[in-house]
C-alpha cells in the first residue's frame, strides 16, 4: 500500500518538473505546433510533452522496482512466447510505440509507416501473452487482439484534440483499471496503473486549458497502447471470461471509443478522410453548442468516470444484472452521440460548418432523418432489447432466469422488429425531439400498447412454448419508461446546452414568467444576448426557478440578479397593451445604475390596406 501511494506521487512530481523543462527546451528550439484552421488551438504551442510523460513514468517505475527490492523476473503468462512477465512486455511495447510517436512529431510519418510501428509494438504485447484469448482459434484471437490494440491506441490519438482531454481521460481510465487490479489482489498491475495515472496528472498541470504544452503523438500513442494492453493483461486474479474481458475495458474506455465512432461516422457521411484532422470530435461538438472549453472537458471527464464506475459495478455484480446495466450505458452513450450528430447536421445545413463534404451517403441520411428520425429509431432498437431483458430480470429469480433466457435469445429479434413497426404505425417518430410534448407522450403510450398486442399475438402463434405471461405484462411498461426517459433526456440536453451556453452577453429577462417564456424562446441561439435569469417584481417568493434558471422576485430582485450574476444587460419584453413601457419600469431600471437595455417587441399587425 505504501508503494501504491509513493510510486504515483513520484510520477506526479517528476513528470510535472520534466514537463516544465521540456516546454522550455521546446520553446528555445522552436518545436511548436502552429495554429491551423483544422486544429483547435489558436497560438503556437510546444508539442513534445509526451517526452515528459514517458520519462516521468519510466522514472517512477524504476523507483517502484528498486523500492520493492528489485525482485527477480516473475513467471511469464501461459500464452507468452518470450521469457518475460506480461508487465515487462507491456512496458517494452509502450516505450517502443512512444518512439514511433516521437519520430512522427518531428518528421510527420505517413499513415502506413505509423500503422506498421503500432502493429510492431502490439506484436510485443501478443508475444508477452497479452491479448484476447477466447475463441480457441489462434489466428482469430490474434486478429481481434491487434484490432483492439491499434484501435484503442488511435482512439486516444484522436481524443487528443482539446487541452487536457486525453491526459485527463487517460488518468481516469488508468485509475479505475488500477482499482480493478487491486480488488483482484494483483498489486503489481495496480501499482503500474496508479503510477501511470500519476504521470498524466503531473503533465496536466501545464496541459489543463489553456494548455501551455501538448503531448504530441509520442504521448497520445503511449497512453493509448498502455491502456489497451493493461485492460487485457492476463493477471491471474482477474476473470478471463468473455464478459469480463469485453465489458470492463469497454466501460472504462467508453469515451475514447465513443469519440472515435462519432468522428468516423461523421467523416464517412460527409465524404472526408477519417485519417485527416478536423474540428468534428465530441469535444468540439459541445463547444460548438456554446459550452465553454473547460466545461466540455469536465463533462467528458465526468462521463469517463461514470464509465469507470460502471466497469467496477459490472465486475462486482452477477452477470444477469451486469448485462442490462451495460445495455443502459450503451443506450446513454448512443443518446449522447445521436444528439451531437443531429446538432452537427443542423450546423451543416445552416452553413456554419466549412469542412463538410458532398457525400451521397450523408445527403441520403439527412433526407431520411427529416422524414423519420433514423438516430432515434436506432436508439429504440437498443431500448426494446434492454427492456425485454429487464422484464425477464424482474419476473424471474436468479435461479430460474438461466432456464428462461434461451427463449429470450430466440425471440428478442422478433420483439424488436414488431415493436418498431408498431411505433412507426402509431406515429411515435417525429424529427424534432426538442419540441416533445404531452401529445407525443400519448403517441408513445399508443405505440407501446399496439406493440404489446402485436408482440403477444405473434409470439403466441410462432413461439408459444416457453412464453412467459409475466414477461409479456412487464415488458411494455419497462419499454415505455425507457423510451420516455430517452426522449425527455434529449429535451433536457437541449435545455442544458442553452443554460450552459456562453455565447452572447449574459442578460436578465425583466417581466413575468409569460414574458420570460417568450424571451427565452425568441433569444434561443441569439449570438448577442444570452438570458441567464428572470426578474419578476410580482413573483410570490424572493427566489424560484424557471426552466432551470433562477428567478428573482421582489422590488430588489434586479439588484440581486446583477450582483449574483455580474450582469450589465437587461431584456424587457414589450407586447401590445401590457404596460411594459410604463414610466415606473424605466424608473425601476434607473435605480440600479447604468445597464444596457434590450427591448423585445411583440406585436400583431394587419397587412390589409
Amino acid at each position: 500500500m505504501t508503494l501504491a501511494i509513493a510510486s504515483p506521487l513520484v510520477a506526479l512530481i517528476v513528470t510535472m518538473v520534466l514537463t516544465a523543462v521540456v516546454r522550455d527546451l521546446a520553446l528555445r528550439a522552436g518545436r511548436l505546433s502552429e495554429a491551423r484552421s483544422d486544429r483547435w488551438h489558436k497560438r503556437p504551442t510546444p508539442n513534445v510533452g509526451g517526452i515528459a510523460i514517458v520519462l516521468g513514468f519510466g522514472a517512477a517505475v524504476l523507483f517502484a522496482w528498486l523500492a520493492s527490492g528489485a525482485p527477480g523476473q516473475p513467471m511469464p503468462a501461459d500464452r507468452a512466447l518470450v521469457p518475460w512477465a506480461p508487465w515487462t512486455g507491456l512496458l517494452v511495447a509502450v516505450f517502443g510505440v512512444s518512439l514511433v510517436g516521437l519520430v512522427d512529431d518531428f518528421v510527420q510519418l505517413r499513415p502506413i509507416p505509423k500503422l506498421l510501428g503500432q502493429l510492431a509494438a502490439a506484436s510485443v504485447l501478443l508475444l508477452s501473452g497479452i491479448g484476447v484469448w477466447l475463441t480457441g482459434i489462434h489466428v482469430l484471437d490474434v486478429v481481434i487482439s491487434l484490432f483492439w490494440f491499434v484501435g484503442i491506441t488511435n482512439a486516444l490519438n484522436l481524443l487528443d484534440n482539446m487541452d487536457g482531454l486525453a491526459a485527463g481521460i487517460g488518468a481516469i481510465a488508468a485509475t479505475f483499471l488500477g482499482i480493478t487490479f487491486l480488488l483482484a489482489g494483483e498489486s503489481e498491475f495496480g501499482i503500474l496503473a496508479f503510477t501511470f495515472a500519476g504521470a498524466l496528472g503531473g503533465f496536466l498541470v501545464l496541459n489543463y486549458p489553456p494548455a501551455r504544452i501538448f503531448m504530441g503523438d509520442s504521448g497520445s500513442l503511449f497512453i493509448g497502447l498502455f491502456l489497451a494492453g493493461l485492460a487485457l493483461s492476463p493477471a491471474p486474479g482477474l476473470s478471463r471470461s468473455l464478459f469480463a474481458v469485453v465489458a470492463i475495458p469497454l466501460a472504462v474506455l467508453s469515451i475514447p471509443i465513443l469519440d472515435t465512432t462519432f468522428v468516423t461516422v461523421t467523416r464517412l457521411f460527409e465524404g472526408r478522410s477519417v485519417s485527416t484532422g478536423g474540428r468534428d470530435h465530441t469535444s468540439h461538438g459541445l463547444v460548438a453548442l456554446g459550452v465553454s472549453e473547460k466545461r466540455a472537458v469536465w463533462l467528458l471527464w465526468s462521463l469517463a468516470a461514470a464509465g469507470g464506475v460502471v466497469g467496477l459495478v459490472v465486475r462486482g455484480v452477477s452477470r444477469t444484472v451486469a448485462y442490462p446495466l451495460g445495455g443502459l450505458m450503451v443506450v446513454a452513450l448512443m443518446l449522447f452521440g445521436a444528439y451531437l450528430l443531429t446538432q452537427r447536421m443542423q450546423r451543416v445545413e445552416a452553413g456554419q460548418v466549412s469542412e463538410e463534404g458532398q457525400a451521397v451517403v450523408y445527403n441520403r441520411f439527412r433526407d431520411w432523418h427529416h422524414r423519420v428520425p433514423v438516430l432515434l429509431a436506432t436508439l429504440d432498437i437498443a431500448i426494446v432489447a434492454v427492456a425485454y431483458y429487464l422484464a425477464y430480470l424482474i419476473r424471474w429469480d436468479a435461479s430460474q432466469l438461466v432456464a428462461e433466457l434461451p427463449y429470450f435469445r430466440r425471440t428478442v429479434a422478433i420483439v424488436v422488429v414488431l415493436k418498431l413497426f408498431a411505433f412507426s404505425a402509431a406515429g411515435v417518430y417525429r424529427p424534432h425531439l426538442r419540441f416533445y410534448s404531452a401529445a407525443d407522450g400519448v403517441s408513445l403510450l399508443r405505440g407501446n400498447v399496439l406493440g404489446w398486442m402485436l408482440t403477444a399475438s405473434v409470439l403466441l402463434l410462432v413461439a408459444r412454448s416457453g412464453l412467459s405471461r409475466g414477461v409479456l405484462l412487464i415488458d411494455p411498461l419497462v419499454c415505455l419508461i425507457l423510451m420516455a426517459g430517452v426522449r425527455l433526456s434529449f429535451r433536457s440536453m437541449e435545455g442544458a446546452r442553452h443554460r450552459w451556453s456562453e455565447r452572447g452577453r449574459a442578460a436578465a429577462v425583466l417581466g413575468g414568467l409569460d414574458d420570460a417564456r417568450v424571451a427565452f424562446s425568441a433569444l434561443r441561439g441569439n449570438p448577442d444576448v444570452r438570458p441567464v435569469c428572470v426578474v419578476d417584481r410580482h413573483y410570490p417568493t424572493p427566489t424560484g426557478r424557471f426552466r432551470g434558471h433562477p428567478v428573482f422576485g421582489g422590488s430588489d430582485g434586479l439588484r440581486r440578479a446583477i450582483d449574483e450574476h455580474d450582469l450589465h444587460t437587461v431584456v424587457v419584453v414589450e407586447s401590445q397593451g401590457d404596460g411594459s413601457t410604463a414610466p415606473d419600469l424605466d424608473a425601476y431600471l434607473n435605480e440600479v445604475g447604468a445597464l444596457d437595455v434590450y427591448r423585445l417587441r411583440i406585436s400583431l399587425e394587419s397587412e390589409r390596406p
